[in-house]
């Protein structure tokens, strides 16, 4: 990866957004339907599909189209320097992913609690 690709992937994942995308892909296998993470995050669908866009232009990320919507998935299985860039980010915005954490957890929680 080119420095300067590196750099705006970098800014890119430092969003609310992109940090919801790897914090919920960080913690549950598979992956996560674009409209179900924008209710958890509460963020405009529109904001999140356009960084999402965003993070598949710079090969972080794969969009797969599900009807009207899309499921994304990450692509730092396979990729050091993606595993690298994703835990730098983590690490440098570590207030906001435990906010995010905390919120998709509680979100979860409550469905949960709302099945029975």
């Amino acid at each position: 990866m080119k420095p300067e690709e590196s750099e705006a992937l970098k800014a890119l994942l430092s969003t609310k957004e992109a940090l919801g995308v790897i914090c919920f892909s960080k913690h549950h296998d598979g992956r996560i339907n674009c409209t179900r993470l924008s209710e958890l995050l509460k963020v405009p669908i529109n904001k999140l599909r356009e960084i999402c866009v965003n993070l598949e232009e710079l090969k972080a990320i794969k969009m797969h189209k599900m009807g009207p919507d899309y499921e994304i998935e990450l692509l730092d299985k396979d990729n050091e320097d993606l595993k690298k860039i994703f835990d730098e980010i983590i690490w440098e915005n570590k207030q906001e992913y435990g906010k995010i954490y905390k919120k998709l957890i509680t979100a979860e929680l409550l469905d949960f609690m709302g099945d029975k």
